[in-house]
């Protein structure tokens, strides 16, 4: 019984709104890359949101799976805009 309790408490919680914020922020690059929205559409704002969500989320994710999903999806929408 103690065991079970030692274990449930050692595993890490997963932060997966850091998935669904990364999730939202990759659609709005991504129509603001279609639709020339704001000063969206400049690759180096691209880059720019990219990189500080990336050590956002990796910082909060803490080695957890969650952040490192999180990142990854925002850096293959900059990728898909910058070279689509």
């Amino acid at each position: 019984m103690a065991a079970e309790e030692t274990k449930s408490q050692s595993k890490k919680k997963q932060p997966f709104w850091l998935v669904y914020f990364s999730l939202l922020l990759a659609g709005l690059l991504l129509l603001a890359d279609a639709y020339h929205f704001a000063h969206l559409d400049w690759w180096t704002a691209r880059l720019g949101i990219a990189l500080i969500y990336s050590a956002v989320s990796l910082f909060i994710g803490n080695g957890r799976t969650a952040g490192f999903v999180a990142a990854a999806i925002v850096w293959i929408a900059v990728i898909a805009t910058i070279f689509v």
